[in-house]
């Protein structure tokens, strides 16, 4: 074996003692930290698990709708009433509304005129 130059530092034993506790507390956040991942990866592995059941769920419904779909009969409407759901569905839509932004100044002038109001009364 190779000898080794080892150095010795001399510590006060308040501070030997503050070093082994920043020591510990730096080992309890790193375990803290691993149970942290690890838990990170089991909720993970849950959540790919419950979106793959999703998608064949999912895959299910939509042949069972495909299969209604062939076998209920097709509805025939009239061209007259065609024409007339889209008129309805052009009056029912409602008109967009717009909204008065208030700025930060109005806001600000606002409060000073109750606090003035508060003032009069009190």
């Amino acid at each position: 074996m190779k000898e080794e130059n080892l150095i010795h530092i001399k510590l006060e034993q308040g501070e030997a003692i503050q070093r082994k506790k920043d020591i510990l507390s730096s080992e309890i956040g790193l375990l803290k930290t691993i149970s942290s991942i690890r838990r990170y990866q089991l909720l993970r592995s849950q959540e790919l698990n419950l979106k793959l059941i999703l998608y064949k769920k999912i895959k299910i419904v939509l042949t069972n709708i495909r299969k209604l779909k062939k076998t209920l009969p097709q509805m025939k409407i009239p061209a007259i009433l065609k024409r007339s759901e889209g008129k309805k569905e052009a009056l029912i839509t409602t008109p967009i509304i717009k909204r008065r932004e208030i700025a930060p100044n109005d806001i600000e002038a606002q409060l000073k005129e109750i606090q003035d109001k508060l003032k009069e009364l009190g």
